[in-house]
């Protein structure tokens, strides 16, 4: 157990006016088709059942090791853009995971939604991710024309550098 001097050295650490993890909570995104999928997927299984057949140990296994993938991708997502209002970027992000991924919230949240469908066993879930997914890149390809018209020749270079997914 950390003693009261041993709690004052490690925020020393940090100095003043520094924090561990900092974010914007208007830039922790639900992504609406993600929030539909969990929806119509539970209330299709709340009314009809449909379980993955398997080694349940198996599903949660994957499943838990995909959440926790997905919420370290989105929490360091959310960590880098901590600066930035993303409903009206003044810079365009490029560094932590943006630069493997120009869209790893949504690949964060797509890693959550199978994970949980596993774990639940929940195969409306699964069934529908083809169409979450689609609606999701609906929305990133409109998001990148926005991103385009703001930064032009910038993004423009950052599109021919980094995937747009994984």
């Amino acid at each position: 157990m950390a003693t009261r001097q041993q709690t004052t050295m490690i925020s020393d650490l940090l100095g003043p006016n520094k924090v561990l993890f900092s974010w914007r909570s208007s830039n922790v995104p639900l992504p609406e088709p993600h929030m539909l999928g969990i929806l119509a997927s539970g209330a299709l299984h709340f009314a009809h059942p449909w379980r993955l057949s398997g080694s349940e140990r198996l599903y949660c296994g994957v499943g838990w090791t995909l959440v926790g993938a997905g919420v370290a991708i989105s929490a360091s997502a959310v960590q880098t853009t901590s600066e930035i209002d993303l409903e009206r970027p003044s810079a365009l992000i490029s560094s932590g995971p943006y630069a493997i991924s120009r869209n790893p919230m949504y690949v964060g949240w797509t890693l959550l939604y199978l994970g949980a469908a596993l774990i639940r066993r929940n195969a409306w879930m699964i069934a529908s991710l083809p169409v979450v997914t689609a609606l999701i890149h609906r929305d990133v390809l409109r998001e990148e024309h926005t991103l385009e018209r703001t930064f032009g020749e910038d993004y423009t270079r950052y599109q021919k550098q980094v995937r747009r997914y994984l």
